[in-house]
């Protein structure tokens, strides 16, 4: 197969993925129903920018006013988003301006996710496989819904950088591949800091190579380009005050010392000559970045969110399903994480095992090593199996190439075509889900997982006509109502989702498990409004069961306190009062 076929070929089936998945979506994009309040929030941080909030300001000033919640997340994802709105807003107006771009931007990191994958596939076997495997991309539930139409939050533009470092990986020309690697997981890092497990993998990887096989220029253009793009990526999308915040949850001046000297240091070691003095230097990188994270930030040590408060941990992050581990999830949820990256690894090692040349081999061990990590992340937080289906699409488009190719060889043509179709059902990630779907049947009531209580509204619900209506004030509401609400209506709202706001989450949950008088008190102080309430939400089903005399679980019951009077929506699915003084 030429070049120019398989990039036809991956074209197409973009294409067509694409088509399904704006179809999949049609009634979501003409309502603006978005899958996840990250989605709501990361819009409504654009639609902020270009209202004229500053650029290196990523303050949601409407949540928990007057002061606001600062942020962590990266301006780089707000750059296509924010260009595409005002390249088209001449063209069709504000609203349908909005509508694309929020429907393209996720399919051309859809786009990225499948032309890596065809890229990694290529170099590791032929072409023949490559395309394969990016047609089995296409079917790979957990990648596809980070890049549906509205999902443009940073999960998509994450395995898309993740999967174009591993491509570079094994880029025939050691320098740019290691430049190249560098400087997609430095952008992958800047977005979120959730890289950091498989950036380190990436490292080890490169630097065992480099140790045992002599790969020194690829691993020094690894490290140095990492280390250099760290800081000008820093320095690109942060302002001077910047500088003295040492967030642990994001790129901050906290993070230099693993992800800047660390880097730098490593490549300057490649100078050195002979393996002890290489692991040395290696060694001596090392330390010297953990030290300086411990000096300058020890409480980053703990992870970014050691300094929850116990009730937001409980009620709120113990609770987010994506964030949780394999153990935690539904049945379903389970076998989607485990299925495919299993027939992955496996047709990874079949194809070390029968490799032809030492190179092929060293190759295709250390896509293996890549993907034992990122399926090892995946099975502790749930959101990173986009990326480890990623990792396993290479050997199990070789291993469907190898059996269409025994398949092909049969003498019955009757029997040739069914046997394909099976062939690649069985090796599918859909495939997978189902087979796997079929031994946990009748488990599906064991399933453990909160989250699973009610509905949500991020998520088609109902018209939130009414309440943008009402005198602009600030409401009192559920954490997951928040983001939506900020996009719909013009009020203000206590917390969201999102940990930074750590303080004002804690109040708000501590005013709907807690006694109505508390609640008052909050209000009064706070100056809220309104009160806020979804009867059948998942967060509603946490509070009531937690606090079964508290605000939230009395409201359910209709016990409203007398400070309350009822502000008429015309729907059951959400209710809301005014307080009275």
């Amino acid at each position: 197969m030429s070049r120019s076929r398989l990039h036809l070929g991956v074209f197409a089936i973009w294409a067509l993925a694409s088509a399904i998945l704006l179809w999949i979506a049609r009634r979501h994009i003409a309502a603006l129903e978005m899958w996840d309040p990250d989605d709501y929030l990361r819009l409504q941080q654009v639609r902020d920018w270009l209202g004229g909030q500053g650029f290196f300001d990523v303050t949601q000033y409407r949540i928990d006013p007057p002061g606001g919640v600062p942020m962590h997340w990266s301006r780089i994802v707000d750059l296509p988003l924010a260009g595409l709105i005002l390249l088209l807003k001449p063209l069709f107006g504000p609203v349908l301006a909005e509508r694309i771009t929020v429907s393209v931007v996720p399919l051309i990191t859809l786009a990225g996710s499948l032309s890596a994958v065809a890229l990694i596939t290529a170099r590791l076997a032929d072409r023949r496989a490559a395309l394969l495997a990016a047609m089995l991309g296409a079917t790979a539930p957990l990648l596809l819904f980070h890049v549906l139409p509205l999902r443009v939050d940073h999960h998509g533009w994450q395995t898309m950088l993740g999967l174009l470092a591993v491509a570079a990986c094994f880029d025939a020309k050691p320098v740019r591949g290691g430049i190249v690697a560098g400087g997609a997981t430095a952008l992958w890092l800047a977005i979120s800091l959730e890289a950091l497990p498989m950036a380190t993998a990436l490292g080890l990887v490169l630097g065992l190579r480099y140790l045992a096989w002599g790969d020194h220029r690829r691993f020094g253009a690894f490290a140095g380009a990492l280390g250099v793009a760290t800081l000008a990526l820093f320095a690109a999308f942060h302002g001077r005050a910047a500088w003295a915040q040492p967030w642990c949850d994001a790129l901050s001046p906290a993070w230099f010392g693993p992800m800047v000297a660390t880097p730098l240091l490593a490549a300057l070691s490649t100078r050195l000559r002979g393996v002890l003095s290489r692991i040395a230097g290696l060694c001596l990188a090392a330390l010297a970045g953990t030290a300086l994270l411990g000096l300058t930030a020890p409480a980053c040590l703990a992870g970014p969110f050691a300094q929850l408060d116990p009730v937001v941990r409980i009620y709120w992050y113990d609770n987010v399903l994506e964030g949780l581990p394999v153990w935690r999830q539904a049945p379903n949820n389970a076998m989607i994480l485990l299925g495919f990256p299993l027939i992955g690894l496996a047709g990874t090692v079949l194809a070390w095992r029968r490799a032809a040349t030492a190179g092929a081999a060293r190759d295709w061990l250390a896509m293996a090593a890549l993907l034992l990590a990122a399926f090892a992340v995946s099975l502790l937080v749930q959101r990173a199996g986009g990326f480890a289906q990623g990792c396993a699409l290479p050997g199990a488009g070789w291993l469907l190439a190898r059996t269409l190719g025994s398949i092909d060889r049969w003498r019955r043509a009757s029997l040739r075509v069914p046997a394909a179709a099976a062939a690649i059902l069985l090796l599918s990630p859909i495939g997978a889900m189902a087979v796997g779907g079929l031994l946990l049947t009748g488990l599906e009531r064991g399933g453990n997982s909160a989250t699973n209580a009610g509905e949500t509204c991020f998520a088609p619900c109902t018209s939130l006509a009414p309440i943008a209506r009402l005198p602009r004030g600030y409401v009192l509401t559920g954490l997951d109502l928040t983001p939506r609400l900020l996009i719909e209506t013009p009020h203000s709202y206590a917390a969201s989702g999102h940990h930074r706001g750590r303080a004002a989450m804690a109040r708000v949950i501590d005013a709907f498990i807690g006694p109505p008088e508390a609640a008052h008190r909050l209000m009064r102080e706070k100056g809220m409004a309104y009160v806020l309430i979804q009867p059948s939400g998942s967060e509603t089903a946490i509070y009531t069961k937690a606090a079964p005399d508290g605000l939230m679980a009395r409201l359910i019951r209709g016990q409203v306190p007398a400070w309350l009077e009822p502000v008429p929506l015309g729907t059951d699915r959400l209710r809301m009062w005014r307080r009275r003084s």
